[in-house]
């Protein structure tokens, strides 16, 4: 019976501070708000006769029984409970316990009062309002039990301020005060009340148990306000330290971000500003709150910020980036808006931080500039190379053909063995040459764009016998073993002097980077929606990583066996972009001292 009764004294007085707990944290909190709150508590708590917010020493909201503001004697209608009881109030940390008190309507209440403090600009708490909780002394003596009829106890309680009035019975009926009933003092704080109980039927050892029993709810009804005030108050002491804990945190991230943030209410006026959001818009604190973007920006910027807020309203956070406004000092910022949600679900505000990327717009235009000096200054170095080339070409034509008329002798001997030999070694030197300015014709035509794709539907059985006799060629030098197989009559779509081209340039570097007396596969089959051509060696190899240095133009990679080998380091980079300019693809897989394949990968004729 002892906790059953303490539970429905700590429940109530629980419920005024945890809503001074809310008042605290929103001191501007309206009375729509405070009431619905108000009428949740009511519903479920009929114990509770009232609940009224006291701002200074007036009654700001009162619910339900309304009202204007007034003082708070007046509104309590008891000049016992008037300014005696505020100024404990005031002065105390601690819930302020008055009655039992008789209202307007009859009823006995027991009146709760929690002191509200709010700290002050000197970091101290300070008073700044209370909650008042009316509990009906009926109520509370009802939810506990001790009036239940199958306890087989009557129970009744009576008591005056005014030792020489007669007492007057607050609770029960009054004929429970004869015949033998069990009485026990109650020290109440507006002076000493009784408590009687008689038995409904036989209990054993009735006075004993009664006495017992009663002495028990007396001390619960004397020291019930201490019992359940004490470790609350302590809560609500440690609940408004974490508030004001949190407060004073979020408040010290704000004003001491370097970025701009704001807070602004559902209608788009401002509430607050961090140090930064001041400095970047050139305003002083005075000028903002209250007011809306409006008031600052041009009006096309204003309508932008309006339709965001709507759509922060609506629960959506939004990013924006943009040129800033005259008024910034910012030239390009990037604004982030969010809303603000209470435990409801509701959004209550809405927040947003903007972040000066006028450094990083700034790079984005030098990199800019950057990129597009290097794509002229590659498309001029490519318009040299082929220009350079087709220049070198013209005396290398003449050095070939006049050193074959020595070679072949076609005017007459030489004379000499050595002039034979002589000519041989010039003409072969101006045929590498002149192969290897026309690589770098072909890849400077790709790269400035000018190569001339002239795409046809092709078998890869014409592919291969339009260079047959130069694979055949290149493998016999090194005293390769060549097998050519082609598995598809599937016509392909490319062009026949590229995809020749491609061929010659695989199968060549399979012919130099394998070991003399290797095998070499020239492979020709269907797969899927393409036909891929298939170039497989056993030569030395390359490390994965190296696969991407192999493509890069004028590479050659670092193997002492690659040293003897002629070679621009071309030839793949110029594969690659022949295949890509096709609209195929090139996949290459190689293994160090297992060999090396490259697939060419081309689309099917439609």
């Amino acid at each position: 019976m002892a906790n059953r009764f303490l539970t429905e004294i700590a429940a109530g007085t629980d419920l005024g501070l945890g809503l001074a707990a809310v008042v605290a944290a929103e001191p501007t909190i309206t009375e729509r708000k405070f009431t619905t709150i108000c009428r949740t508590i009511l519903a479920a708590q009929p114990k509770v006769r009232n609940i009224a917010l006291i701002v200074g020493d007036l009654v700001k909201y009162n619910c339900p029984l309304g009202g204007p503001s007034v003082k708070i004697g007046r509104e309590l209608g008891d000049a016992v409970d008037g300014a005696s009881s505020f100024e404990r109030l005031q002065q105390s940390d601690d819930a302020v316990v008055s009655g039992p008190l008789r209202v307007g309507t009859g009823d006995w209440v027991i009146v709760v009062r929690i002191p509200i403090r709010i700290k002050s600009e000197t970091g101290l708490l300070k008073y700044w309002g209370a909650i008042s909780v009316p509990l009906r002394l009926s109520g509370m003596i009802q939810q506990s039990g001790l009036s239940d009829p199958t306890m087989g106890i009557d129970v009744a309680m009576r008591g005056n301020r005014e030792p020489m009035r007669a007492p007057e019975t607050i609770f029960g009926d009054a004929a429970i005060f004869e015949n033998g009933a069990v009485r026990v003092p109650i020290a109440m704080p507006e002076g000493t009340w009784f408590l009687a109980a008689r038995p409904t039927k036989t209990l054993p050892d009735e006075p004993q148990t009664l006495q017992r029993l009663f002495m028990v709810i007396a001390a619960l009804f004397s020291g019930a306000v201490v019992l359940v005030a004490v470790p609350y108050v302590a809560r609500r002491r440690r609940l408004e330290v974490e508030v004001n804990r949190n407060r004073d945190l979020l408040r010290a991230l704000m004003r001491n971000s370097p970025i701009a943030m704001y807070v602004k209410d559902v209608e788009g006026r401002y509430l607050d500003l961090n140090e930064e959001a001041y400095r970047a818009y050139r305003i002083g604190e005075s000028d903002i709150h209250g007011r809306t973007a409006r008031d600052f920006v041009d009006p096309d910027l204003a309508d932008q910020f309006e339709a965001e807020d709507v759509r922060v309203l609506s629960g959506e956070v939004v990013r924006t980036e943009r040129r800033a406004d005259a008024s910034s000092t910012y030239a390009w910022e990037r604004e982030i808006k969010f809303p603000v949600i209470d435990a409801s679900g509701k959004v209550i505000a809405i927040a947003g931080y903007v972040l000066d990327i006028t450094g990083q717009k700034q790079s984005e235009a030098r990199m800019l500039e950057a990129l597009r000096r290097a794509e002229a200054a590659n498309r001029e170095k490519s318009n040299f190379l082929a220009t350079m080339s087709h220049e070198l070409r013209t005396p290398l034509n003449a050095i070939i053909g006049f050193s074959d008329i020595l070679r072949r002798e076609m005017f007459g001997p030489l004379g000499s063995a050595n002039y034979q030999a002589y000519a041989t070694d010039i003409h072969k030197s101006g045929q590498l040459l002149y192969d290897l300015l026309g690589g770098i014709i072909d890849l400077s035509a790709v790269e400035a764009g000018h190569l001339n794709v002239k795409s046809e539907s092709l078998t890869p059985d014409q592919v291969i016998a339009d260079c047959r006799a130069i694979l055949e060629a290149l493998a016999r030098e090194r005293d390769h073993t060549l097998i050519i197989r082609v598995d598809t009559s599937t016509a392909i779509w490319g062009d026949r002097r590229l995809l020749r081209q491609v061929i010659i340039n695989l199968t060549s570097n399979a012919a130099k980077y394998t070991r003399k007396g290797g095998r070499i596969e020239v492979i020709a089959e269907d797969l899927g929606d393409q036909v891929v051509f298939r170039v497989c060696d056993n030569g030395i190899g390359m490390e994965p990583g190296d696969i991407e240095r192999a493509l890069q133009p004028f590479t050659r990679l670092g193997d002492p066996m690659r040293a003897e080998i002629g070679g621009s380091g071309i030839g793949l980079t110029l594969v690659k972009r022949l295949v890509e300019a096709m609209r195929g693809s090139l996949i290459i897989s190689s293994t160090p001292g297992t060999g090396t394949t490259v697939e060419v990968r081309l689309p099917k004729a439609s």
